[in-house]
């Protein structure tokens, strides 16, 4: 579900049942299911902050399908009171390669990089809503249950805007929101994360 110039912000839920009901309210249809895992590579000598750039290979659970060896790098872009986080490339994840979990990990072994740490999603779910567009809920291994709103980027200060009217639409208060890539939320849930500045 990614957009040109991606801008996201994302958020926990609190009631799965309470989001979803929410979700159906707003006439949402076609749900599809999925679960992944995001296995994260570094440098093997930190010189990247994980909150602006990252690579990791996205190993399919549901459907079944090939490896991706995905690269995002992201700036923060703030509105008012809003922040939220916008990819540098207009195609949001730049896929370096398809193939076997193997194979992707032999190329990130020779640019250099290392496994760092793994963020499971599970029992996913995407649906249209209409008016709003998609909507995701995903239960992540160690952090529970999230969303997020994404929205086309090119414009931020109008991002900003679609995504505190889509925010507004499902009920989540914009200080509930967060611009932090999933991995850094884990890993500083794991405590892992190393001691970078914002």
């Amino acid at each position: 579900m990614t957009a040109p110039f991606e801008c996201e912000v994302r958020f926990l839920i609190s009631d799965i049942a309470a989001f979803r009901a929410r979700l159906e309210a707003l006439g949402a249809v076609n749900d599809v299911q999925y679960a992944f895992t995001d296995h994260y590579f570094r440098p093997r000598e930190w010189s990247w902050d994980p909150r602006t750039r990252a690579l990791r290979i996205r190993e399919w659970r549901e459907p079944a399908r090939e490896s991706e060896l995905l690269l995002t790098c992201n700036e923060v872009v703030r509105v008012d009171r809003l922040a939220c986080k916008r990819s540098l490339f207009p195609e949001g994840k730049l896929c370096l390669h398809r193939g076997a979990r193997e194979d992707c990990e032999r190329i990130c072994d020779a640019l250099g990089f290392a496994w760092w740490l793994d963020v499971v999603k599970s029992d996913c779910g995407i649906c249209d809503v209409p008016g709003l567009g998609q909507a995701i809920y995903e239960r992540v291994e160690g952090l529970g249950w999230t969303s997020e709103v994404e929205v086309e980027g090119s414009d931020p200060a109008a991002a900003v805007a679609r995504i505190e009217w889509k925010l507004a639409s499902l009920g989540v208060p914009p200080d509930a929101v967060t611009d932090e890539p999933m991995v850094v939320l884990v890993a500083e849930r794991l405590g892992l994360l190393p001691p970078f500045s914002r």
